[in-house]
């Protein structure tokens, strides 16, 4: 067993070979080289740094358990999980959620129970379960399930959950209902696919209304003194950063997490030049900022920060978002990648929305089906009418 494992188990043949599963408490116990050359070059979100980011940080005070499994002497898949308390309505609207926080006032723990997830404890609508091609899908997803499941058993964790998987990974994981798992939806990602060599090419690729509201917000920009700052060696700015990022989390309807500065901190000094910040400043004082993460061909927009004492006066917001775009074509991305929620700015700006799944089981019988009965409350969809924001039909907005 390699050190820091805490369970080195074969498999029983799954499929047509057996495999060798050990699972880690500790990411640091795991071979980077190994874990990241299963990653496609733009998967910064599973990098072995970005996990340990997460760990060292002890973001969300969850705990982990991340997979390795072997086929002979090659490793063919690798999972993290996280073990932390959830509030099972967080996805949840209107009457539901009135009722559930109302009863939150004599029962404050009411459907806030402990999650088992096959995911990391930070919202990028990523799942984290990667397969070497040609692995045989279905033989690693039940084995994964094993593990989480035995981790739940052991730890008497109430739900388990695979997340947040696009619809192109859907294959590695459709076979888990036959383990007892039901599907729900998650909160879509938006991107924006990145087809212009200037920022002004983009805004002028927009059709009319779209194109007068980012101009709009430019001269807003400029007559209201706004100055924007790309930090590349940004550690020293995380103290900053950090207490707009709590005002973000402290109005945000969903929030499955609540960072620490320790992770920013970590981020900032552990990822080099993988991450940089946007600052939307004025007179010195920050108003906004976003958190990057670059891969060869994608931006990821990770985290924003917003002092909304002088929000509606300045839109630093959309200030910082256009500058976000202005940055993935200067760097030469192929995509950018904008993540969840704020979705009808981001379509404005030209991003396509796609869906993620979550895929849920409770060891309990009568609280599985009583969540599964619940879900369409407690994980209600989210489908925006879809935008034509450029003029070029090859550039039509299909949601």
């Amino acid at each position: 067993m390699s050190p820091g494992a805490t369970a080195s188990v074969r498999s029983p043949a799954v499929g047509t070979e057996p495999y060798d599963v050990q699972t880690y408490s500790d990411i640091d116990s795991v071979d980077p080289r190994a874990w990241d050359a299963l990653l496609a070059p733009d998967d910064v979100l599973a990098t072995h740094r970005f996990i340990g980011v997460c760990q060292k940080s002890r973001a969300a005070d969850a705990a982990y358990r991340h997979i390795t499994v072997h086929d002979g002497r090659r490793l063919v898949a690798i999972a993290t999980c996280c073990r932390m308390q959830v509030a099972l309505d967080l996805l949840s609207t209107g009457f539901m959620r009135g009722a559930i926080q109302g009863v939150r006032r004599w029962r404050r723990d009411f459907l806030r129970v402990p999650v088992a997830f096959c995911g990391l404890p930070v919202s990028v609508g990523n799942s984290c379960l990667r397969l070497r091609p040609g692995t045989d899908a279905p033989a690693i997803a039940a084995l994964v399930a094993r593990e989480l499941q035995s981790w739940a058993r052991d730890s008497g964790t109430a739900v388990l959950c695979f997340k947040e998987f696009a619809p192109r990974e859907e294959p590695i994981v459709e076979s888990l209902p036959d383990h007892g798992y039901f599907r729900a939806p998650s909160m879509p990602s938006c991107t924006l696919d990145i087809a212009w060599r200037t920022f002004e090419e983009y805004v002028d690729a927009m059709r009319a209304g779209y194109r007068r509201q980012i101009l709009a917000s430019l001269r807003a920009r400029d007559r209201l003194g706004l100055t924007v700052r790309l930090v590349s060696a940004w550690e020293a700015q995380a103290e900053r950063i950090f207490p707009l990022y709590e005002q973000v989390m402290d109005r945000a309807p969903f929030q499955l997490e609540r960072l620490n500065l320790a992770f920013f901190q970590h981020l900032a000094a552990d990822l080099g030049d993988q991450t940089r910040v946007i600052l939307v400043e004025r007179d010195g004082a920050l108003l906004a900022a976003a958190v990057l993460l670059y891969a060869p061909g994608a931006l990821t927009f990770l985290l924003a920060g917003i002092d909304y004492a002088h929000h509606r006066q300045s839109q630093a917001y959309l200030t910082l978002v256009a500058e976000i775009v202005a940055e993935a074509i200067r760097c030469g991305a192929t995509r950018l990648e904008l993540g969840q929620t704020t979705y009808d700015l981001k379509q404005r700006l030209g991003a396509t929305m796609s869906p993620r799944w979550l895929y849920i089981k409770c060891p309990n019988p009568a609280v599985h089906l009583a969540i599964r009965a619940a879900s369409g409350a407690l994980f209600p969809s989210i489908a925006l009418p879809p935008r034509r924001v450029f003029k070029d039909p090859g550039f039509t907005i299909v949601s």
